[in-house]
């Protein structure tokens, strides 16, 4: 396609809407994402290129108000399309191709998990690494989230509680960093002063109320984004159901053609009605009768590893991975590759695996398709600062618990005597208004005031190519202490009791060590790359 395709006049028109008008690779620019989606929507349906069916169908060339720099290029026409396609057809790809970028600003701990459950979108949050939670507002005021729940009277004792903890936060990080500074001793370096402050406050973050509250930037198409305000607005905690609203309204202000359903009362509350009833419930087991033999395991309130069992795996799932890898690269089919899979020795098949896998130079260079064929199943019970970060890794199917203090709360091992009395004393402090608010609120408005310590209980199931980014990723040095102690216990339950040691050992850039000097290593590159 050449520039002749278009005459003159079209060609300014549309270098103004595209990145260019020649190639036959190209992006759109200056345009609605409604426009955008309904540009690929009639595409789909029609033997014109996109640019062409742009011209002849989107361009308002005949208003003589309309600039080339006009972002609203297009939009009634969109609009027009999407009320026949969307509203009355119910062809949700059509929502899929138009995306937006969702701001959600002093959000509590618990929130952002709600907001970062779809799988289909992309989040950015807080980090509690390289920002200190103890800073006030301009009135005075920790950072944290008070539950419109509570009544102005357990509104002021909760208050009490979760400042508390805030400065027990304080005390303890800088305690930490005394004593660092202290093993040191003399002048300390910028970079090493960076270096104990990031594990100063890795180490006393599990003080932090689960009310802390944080920022999380989401780009999603607008029917991930109408799912997720869909299940805000079910959700069982107030603040939520409120996000879902603010949602619902944005929505509404950027891409109301895209998400027209959620505005019509008739779709919007069944459905919300439908996510509450079929939300984790404990209602859901009445009637079911629990055997005698089953009991809950008995946990120590403290304690610095963390619990990770594998409950499920396919004994067999390395001679898949095999059988997919020979499938792949040959013209051999399923039963053949099967037969060659079964002739090959251990040495052979761990050869066929490395081969496949290539040099891998880093933990980016990924195998490829033949590693989905097997899958693991965890359950893991580890601080909630932890799961926060691991809850993350989106591919894998996740489903975490309700949160309380059954489980226990984990203490770093590398606290000294006095730091361990600390952080125990400010936890266990939370425990007489958390249970008062357990039984005159509930479990999920009462779990405000929880440290990021508590322990929860959570399964992740996931294939064998998303447990290779998972580990090696969260194992790296530069990690928090909790989150690579399991990754590296789910390491060793693969190579040790599912015994796929062919597979374990394509795990290269998996780090076993105690993390060591880790954190510097990675301000000094943080730091790089401000310069």
């Amino acid at each position: 396609m050449g520039a002749s395709y278009f005459s003159e006049e079209e060609s300014a028109i549309v270098s103004a809407f595209f990145s260019n008008v020649d190639d036959n690779v190209f992006s759109i620019v200056n345009l609605p994402e409604e426009t955008k989606a309904a540009l690929f929507a009639r595409y789909s349906r029609s033997s014109k290129s996109l640019r062409r069916l742009f011209l002849d169908e989107f361009y308002e060339a005949n208003e003589s108000s309309v600039e080339l720099s006009d972002t609203n290029m297009g939009h009634e026409k969109a609009t027009s399309l999407f009320s026949r396609v969307l509203a009355e057809y119910g062809d949700d790809s059509v929502a899929q191709l138009g995306a937006v970028h969702i701001s959600f600003e002093a959000v509590s701990n618990l929130a952002t998990k709600v907001i970062e459950r779809p799988r289909l979108m992309s989040y950015l949050e807080q980090s509690t690494r390289y920002i200190r939670y103890d800073d006030r507002d301009g009135v005075g005021n920790y950072r944290y989230h008070t539950p419109s729940e509570l009544d102005a009277q357990d509104k002021h004792r909760f208050h009490r509680v979760v400042d508390e903890l805030f400065d027990s936060y304080r005390d303890l990080t800088d305690t930490i960093v005394t004593r660092l500074a202290s093993e040191v001793g003399g002048e300390i370096p910028p970079m090493m002063r960076a270096t104990m402050r990031a594990k100063a406050l890795d180490l006393s973050r599990g003080l932090l109320p689960t009310a802390t509250t944080s920022n999380v930037g989401v780009f999603g198409s607008a029917q991930a984004l109408e799912q997720l305000a869909l299940h805000l607005l079910a959700d069982e905690l107030e603040e939520c159901k409120v996000l879902g609203e603010k949602l619902r309204r944005e929505l509404r202000t950027t891409v109301p053609a895209l998400t027209s359903r959620i505005e019509r009362d008739e779709r919007r509350e069944p459905w919300v009605q439908y996510l509450k009833s079929t939300r984790r419930n404990a209602s859901i087991l009445d009637g079911v009768e629990v055997p005698r033999q089953v009991h809950r395991d008995s946990s120590s309130k403290f304690s610095s590893v963390p619990n990770v069992k594998l409950v499920r795996f396919d004994p067999d799932g390395e001679s898949k991975v095999i059988e997919a890898i020979i499938f792949e690269s040959s013209s051999y089919s399923n039963e053949e590759a099967k037969q060659i899979c079964r002739s090959l020795s251990a040495d052979e098949r761990l050869a066929l695996v490395e081969r496949y896998c290539g040099e891998r130079e880093n933990r980016r260079h990924r195998p490829s398709r033949a590693f989905e064929a097997t899958t693991y199943k965890f359950e893991i019970e580890c601080d909630y600062a932890a799961f926060r970060d691991l809850q993350r890794h989106r591919l894998m199917s996740i489903e975490w618990q309700r949160l309380g203090t059954e489980l226990g709360f984990f203490e770093s091992a590398s606290f000294t005597q006095s730091e361990s009395e600390m952080y125990r004393c400010a936890i266990l402090s939370v425990e007489p208004l958390y249970q008062e608010f357990l039984e005159k609120y509930g479990i999920y408005t009462a779990s405000y005031m929880l440290p990021m310590a508590s322990k929860v209980r959570f399964q992740i199931d996931l294939n064998l190519r998303q447990l290779l980014h998972l580990v090696e990723l969260r194992t790296q040095p530069q990690g928090h202490e909790s989150y690579r102690l399991v990754a590296q216990l789910i390491y060793a339950l693969l190579r040790d009791e599912a015994r796929h040691e062919s597979l374990a050992s394509t795990f290269v850039h998996i780090d076993l060590t105690d993390g060591g000097d880790g954190r510097r290593k990675s301000i000094e590159r943080e730091m790089s790359k401000r310069l």
